[in-house]
């Protein structure tokens, strides 16, 4: 069986050179010619050779060029073929994925493989063309509320040039007519990344006069493509769906039937089997983007309506508001780090909005001192962005007597920096009204304010350090504890641990005195570790044991005591 395969799948390979001579319209073919075409194969079949797989699949001597008999084709006006020889906006190029085919033994068979779905997405061409705007979002986009247009009045990077992650904050006009509160979310409705757009269609063979040509996307497609009518594809490749989540196997198994490499075929079907499982999760943590996988598979051409039919919807970023409006009118902040990591293979990869944001904005220049440097931005930058509903009561109590412990590490502290502010101006606010009797006064009418931060390096990234040191000094702050895990000579040290050491006065302050508690950032480490420490001070002071101390905790959640804004 498996020398059948060594003979049969290169003599599929070279067939795809000869096959255009045998498709041209058959009417047009005298007998002559016809006889000729068979002598060609009959050639071909004679000088087969037997070239085995390599392990791991390499891109190494890939062809990437077309048959001499499709380049007349590529001339054609309306044709949406590109020349191969001409290469548009080919700086921006993707990164070729190592395969391991360990798992793929000689004449085994492939199980486990997912069904093809079914093609839904029709793309109608309509007569015009749009040239659309990057910052412009489509009709197409829905939201569930109205998107603001918000120019950026301020931008300031919260974090040295040697530290980490660069944190940029961002000031918003927003106006009169977007109402908010302090821990109230909005989203950013970013483009996905230009080059990476432009690469994708250029991949695809799409001539750059076409990218603005107008479509409408019929079938019964998924939501977020229902009113994608009257559109571009450009538009949809920057705002209908997503090019960087990690793949699915229903994207490989589809990719497979529009591949014409018998080895790129096998590889890609083998991804989407129970042998390749492995080989698929090792993919999957490498985070390629679309280009990356078609780069990976040059032979694999598949069709723009079949990729609206598998890539999932292109989502909006959500950001926690870090002001308050009683200090800033019209106006909202809020920080975010600019998301750039290395995967295990040493390959760079970006997020969407916050590199998206940071190039809007010119990049501005790292701190140099702890008090940060605002650049009042006058040129006509503006976010398309829409206020979310906070459903998770994750917002200020409107008892401001009630105590409350404020977990924030790295920039989950920005939502906390709005609730400061908002206490710190009606402390303000009460204070000019004088005290009338013993209920006016102001460490009555107010609760104390635990902070628990936590940060790498406090001469790189202690971000917001000027305000929390003012909150602290006037009294907005009752206590401000600190958690450096990377400093220069100290050992590290976590929000969870000092959680740990305070646990008697947290106890009081929450049990006894029925402070609220709210913890944002992190979900995977800092969480659990929180969630441990405040059930070990349960254990400690309640006197319950660890199952009985965890649903308490979870009592908590339910009754909006104990609130978390977390994130993977």
């Amino acid at each position: 069986m498996m020398q059948k395969e060594n003979v049969v799948d290169p003599w599929i390979e070279k067939l795809w050179e000869v096959l255009p001579t045998v498709l041209v319209q058959k009417s047009s073919l005298s007998i002559e010619e016809s006889i000729e075409a068979e002598k060609q194969i009959e050639k071909e079949l004679t000088e087969l050779k037997i070239d085995p797989i390599s392990v791991p699949y390499s891109m190494k001597n890939r062809k990437k060029t077309l048959p001499d008999l499709v380049e007349k084709y590529i001339q054609l006006e309306n044709s949406l073929v590109m020349n191969p020889s001409v290469k548009a906006e080919e700086t921006f190029k993707g990164f070729p994925l190592q395969i391991s085919l360990a798992g793929l033994e000689p004449g085994a068979k492939l199980t486990g493989l997912p069904r093809v779905a079914a093609p839904v997405a029709k793309l109608i061409k309509l007569d015009g063309k749009k040239e659309s705007n990057k910052i412009n979002v489509p009709d197409f986009v829905v939201t569930p509320s109205p998107i603001t247009y918000a120019p950026v009045t301020m931008v300031s990077c919260l974090s040295t040039a040697d530290a980490v992650k660069r944190t940029l904050e961002l000031e918003l006009d927003v106006g009169d007519d977007v109402d908010f509160q302090p821990g109230d979310a909005f989203g950013v409705v970013a483009p996905n990344d230009e080059e990476l757009v432009q690469a994708i269609l250029n991949r695809l063979s799409i001539q750059k006069e076409s990218f603005h040509d107008l479509y409408s996307v019929e079938g019964d497609v998924s939501s977020h493509l229902q009113h994608a009518s009257n559109t571009t594809l450009i538009e949809l490749f920057r705002y209908g769906i997503d090019l960087i989540s990690s793949p699915r196997k229903a994207l490989f198994r589809m990719l497979a039937d529009h591949t014409s490499d018998p080895k790129e075929k096998l590889t890609l079907m083998y991804l989407c089997s129970k042998q390749g499982s492995a080989a698929f999760n090792a993919v999957r943590d490498e985070h390629p983007t679309l280009l990356d996988i078609l780069e990976t598979f040059p032979s694999c051409k598949p069709p723009i309506e079949r990729l609206l039919d598998l890539l999932p919807a292109h989502t909006p970023r959500f950001y926690s508001i870090s002001s308050s409006p009683l200090k800033r009118q019209g106006k909202i902040r809020f920080a975010f780090n600019v998301v750039e990591y290395t995967t295990a293979s040493n390959t760079k990869r970006k997020g969407v909005a916050t590199p998206w944001m940071d190039k809007l904005t010119e990049i501005v220049p790292a701190r140099t001192t702890p008090t940060n440097i605002e650049i009042m931005t006058t040129k006509d930058c503006k976010i398309p962005i829409f206020i979310r509903q906070n459903a998770n009561a994750f917002v200020l109590p409107a008892e401001t007597e009630r105590p409350l412990v404020l977990i924030g590490p790295g920039t989950g502290i920005a939502p906390f920096i709005g609730f400061l502010e908002h206490r710190q101006m009606q402390r303000k606010i009460r204070q000019s009204m004088g005290s009338i009797g013993h209920a006016r006064q102001i460490k009555e009418s107010f609760g104390p304010i635990y902070v628990y931060y936590g940060f790498r390096n406090q001469h790189k990234d202690f971000l917001f350090e000027k305000e929390l040191r003012e909150f602290e000094t006037d009294g907005t702050i009752a206590r401000l504890r600190l958690a450096e895990s990377r400093g220069d000579d100290s050992p590290k040290v976590y929000v969870q641990d000092l959680i740990k050491n305070d646990s008697a006065q947290l106890f009081d302050l929450i049990v006894n005195k029925d402070a609220a508690v709210y913890i944002c950032g992190d979900a995977k480490g800092m969480a659990k570790g929180v969630q441990d420490a405040l059930a070990e001070m349960l254990v400690e002071h309640q006197k319950v044991d660890a199952a009985e101390a965890n649903k308490i905790l979870i009592e908590w959640i339910s009754s909006k005591k104990y609130l978390r804004d977390l994130w993977a």
